[in-house]
Parts: structure tokens; C-alpha cells; sequence
């Protein structure tokens, strides 16, 4: 029993520190939050889709690593779109989310849930500000994201379901 009350509160105690808060905590039985920081092959799979002769400075797998890193702090808050240009390695990229997704190629466009572990998320300009919103997925539903507050996991349906797009292999067309 005592390992038990030991393993919830390491659970607990991870859960806060990653900043994932209510339903977006991480499932034990799905492996836990140590299975979010774990590096995963999946992500290959969001690398494999980009086209020919087109990579990023990070792997799709670095990106997930970066980003979860900075969760939990107050950082790029409106400005998703530049805190996913960072996490890929790129200092600069589009000027919107909104235009990721309708200036991309439509074959790169996907619509089935959940995105695989190191695509982006895609969100229309009906939010945003007109700009749009854009956010890393860790696959099983999940995200890695800034909005208002400090980057925080977040899931993907629930947030702006009306706007949501799909996803995309992380792909900046410049």
C-alpha cells in the first residue's frame, strides 16, 4: 500500500510540474507522465510525411523534448506560432498558424485524431486573433502549447473543437 501512496504522489508531483492540470492529466495505465518525456519513435512518423528535400533543424522528437521542457513557463503567451518555430529550431517562420495550414499543400493535411507524436495541431483564424493557433502534438490527444499563461500540455479536442483544422507534419513552407 505504502508504494501505491508513494507512486501517486510522484504522479502528482510530476503532474504539477509539467503544468497539466484537470482532465489533461496523464493516465497511469497509459504509461504515465513518464511516458510524455520519453523519447518515442512515433514522432518518426510526423518527419516521414514532410516533403522531399524539406527538414527542420530539429527532429520532430527534439521538438517534443524542447517543448516539454518549457512547460510551466511564462514564455511567447499569444505567439504560439513562434514558440513552435523554436521548438523545430527555426528562428522565424510564417506569420500565422492560419497560414501554415492554407499556404501548405492539401496532401499534407490530416483530419483523423489523435495526431502522431511531433505533428502540429492547426487551428483556423476564427481564433487567435485572426492569426489562428498552432501547437505540438505528443500524440494520444495531447498537446504541448502556449495561450495566455505559461506552455502547458493541453488536449487537443476541447480546445476551440468549432476552429480546429487538423494536423500536419511540422511543415513551414518558407
Amino acid at each position: 500500500m505504502a508504494a501505491v501512496v508513494v507512486l501517486f504522489t510522484a504522479a502528482a508531483a510530476l503532474t504539477a510540474s509539467l503544468g497539466i492540470a484537470g482532465d489533461a492529466a496523464p493516465n497511469l495505465a497509459a504509461g504515465g507522465p513518464s511516458a510524455l518525456l520519453a523519447p518515442s519513435t512515433d514522432a518518426g512518423a510526423a518527419d516521414a510525411l514532410l516533403p522531399p528535400g524539406y527538414r527542420n533543424p530539429r527532429s520532430a522528437e527534439q521538438a517534443v523534448q524542447w517543448a516539454l521542457g518549457q512547460v510551466g513557463i511564462h514564455r511567447d503567451a499569444g505567439h504560439c506560432l513562434r514558440f513552435v518555430n523554436l521548438a523545430y529550431g527555426r528562428a522565424s517562420g510564417p506569420p500565422s498558424a492560419f497560414l501554415v495550414w492554407t499556404r501548405s499543400n492539401a496532401a499534407l493535411h490530416h483530419f483523423t485524431h489523435p495526431a502522431p507524436r511531433g505533428a502540429i495541431v492547426v487551428w483556423s483564424n476564427a481564433i487567435g486573433g485572426g492569426h489562428g493557433h498552432v501547437g505540438i502534438s505528443l500524440g494520444n490527444g495531447r498537446m504541448v502549447s502556449t495561450t495566455g499563461g505559461p506552455i502547458a500540455i493541453l488536449q487537443t479536442r476541447g480546445f476551440a473543437d468549432s476552429a480546429y483544422f487538423g494536423w500536419m507534419p511540422p511543415y513551414f513552407y518558407m
